[in-house]
C-alpha cells in the first residue's frame, strides 16, 4: 500500500495527491503537520530525512519531493503522463521544472506571507509580496502563449507539467493573486478542476482552505 505523509492545503502534497488520483493508485494519506512539529519526529524522519512535505512509502521504498514522487509514481504505472518517449519526456520535464523554478517560489511568497504569516505568528514581508507579484507578472503570460497554442502544457495530452502547474495555481483565489489576465490560463484550468483525480480531493480548494485556517485560527 503507498502511504503518503502531508497535509491537504499543500499546494505540493496535492500535487501527488492528484497525480495518484488520475493514475487510480489506493493510497493511505497520513497527515503530517509541519507546523506542529510531526515532520520531525523520529518516524517520520525515517521515511523523510529533509523533514519536507510531502513524503511517500510505497511498501518500504521511500521517497521525497513532490516531483520526484510523481515522475517515480508515473514510471511505475508506465503512463503517458510520464511519456516514455526521451523527447516528449524531455519536454514534460522542461515545463514541470519551469513551473517548480519560475512559479511556485513567487506564488509561494505570496502565499506565505498573505495567509500563513498570520497563523504561525510570522511578521508579514510586503517586499515579498510584491517581489512575488512582479515575479509572476513575467513568467504567467509566457504559460498563458503556451496554453493558446496546446491543449496542456506540452502538447496534445495531461501530462506531470499539468499537474505541477494546477497544484500551484491552487492558493491563488485565496492569496488574492489576480489571474484574470490569463484567459487561456483560466480555460485550461477550469477543464481541469472538474475532472475527477481533482474532485476527489475537493469541490473547490478555495473554500477547502478557507474553512482549515478558520480551524487553525480557532485552536491557537
Amino acid at each position: 500500500m503507498i502511504k503518503l505523509y502531508g497535509i491537504p492545503v499543500s499546494n505540493n502534497v496535492n500535487k501527488v495527491r492528484y497525480c495518484l488520483n488520475y493514475l487510480g493508485l489506493e493510497y493511505e494519506f497520513t497527515p503530517t503537520n509541519p507546523i506542529e512539529g510531526e515532520n520531525h519526529a523520529e518516524d517520520y524522519l525515517a521515511i523523510c530525512p529533509t523533514a519536507k512535505i510531502p513524503a511517500m512509502s510505497d511498501d518500504g521504498f521511500n521517497l521525497f519531493e513532490s516531483h520526484a514522487i510523481n515522475r517515480y509514481l508515473a514510471t511505475r504505472e508506465n503512463s503517458s503522463i510520464y511519456p516514455a518517449d526521451v523527447k516528449q519526456r524531455a519536454e514534460v520535464d522542461a515545463w514541470s521544472d519551469y513551473v517548480n523554478i519560475h512559479v511556485a517560489g513567487a506564488v509561494s511568497r505570496v502565499v506565505f506571507n498573505r495567509l500563513l504569516a498570520p497563523i504561525v505568528g510570522a511578521e508579514v514581508d510586503e517586499k515579498s509580496i510584491e517581489a512575488g507579484l512582479s515575479f509572476l507578472d513575467k513568467q504567467l503570460p509566457v504559460l498563458d502563449k503556451q496554453l493558446s497554442a496546446n491543449i496542456y502544457l506540452a502538447g496534445k495530452e495531461l501530462t506531470l507539467a499539468d499537474i505541477a502547474l494546477l497544484a500551484t495555481l491552487d492558493p491563488c483565489e485565496g492569496a488574492g493573486i489576480d489571474l484574470s489576465p490569463y484567459q487561456n490560463i483560466i480555460k485550461w484550468r477550469e477543464g481541469l478542476k472538474v475532472q475527477a483525480f481533482y474532485q476527489k480531493c475537493y469541490k473547490d480548494f478555495t473554500i477547502f482552505v478557507q474553512e482549515a485556517m478558520q480551524q487553525m485560527m480557532a485552536s491557537k
